[in-house]
């Protein structure tokens, strides 16, 4: 086996951190890619009907800037603004496997029960039982995924957050 020259080695280096920085650049998250994009490189548009700033920048991204002012004592006058509306809403939740089914019922804008109706999946569903209890102590559908069971998880993950779906647009 012959033994690479320094030229090589140099160029093997050049690509991995060429590599590297692509690799980087395209983590940044979308504040910090517009923030370093030149003014040049962004075109800017108001949308009239809600009074935002749209940013196109060079990436092709849009983002969003509100250019609404709220004084701070209308800010405190406001009346909070609910998140859920109250009910008990269905949700489902499929993949290859199977289907949960789950009911979702919102108490004064807080999650206050979950309970699997259905779960039709290649695993029992006392593999998921333990589920809707940290869906009611984390107020989110984001639980501990079950060894061995993950797309079951997944399926009861969807199945909630399709159940709080319909509360938002109740």
């Amino acid at each position: 086996m012959s033994k690479m020259g320094k030229t090589m080695i140099a160029a093997c280096s050049v690509a991995i951190g060429s590599i590297y920085a692509t690799g980087y650049i395209n983590t940044l998250s979308d504040a910090q890619a517009v923030q370093v994009t030149p003014a040049h490189h962004q075109k800017k548009t108001t949308d009239q009907t809600d009074n935002q700033t749209i940013v196109n920048d060079s990436w092709g991204e849009d983002v969003a800037y509100s250019n609404k002012k709220q004084s701070s004592a209308s800010a405190e006058s406001s009346a909070p603004k609910t998140k859920y509306k109250d009910g008990t809403y269905s949700g489902q939740g499929s993949n290859r496997i199977g289907t949960v089914y789950v009911s979702v019922t919102i108490k004064n804008d807080r999650i206050d029960t979950v309970e699997i109706t259905e779960a039709d999946t290649h695993y029992s569903q006392s593999y998921i039982e333990d589920l809707p209890a940290q869906v009611v102590q984390r107020q989110s559908s984001d639980v501990d995924v079950v060894s061995g069971a993950t797309l079951s998880t997944e399926d009861f993950q969807n199945a909630v957050d399709d159940a709080l779906q319909q509360a938002m647009n109740a």
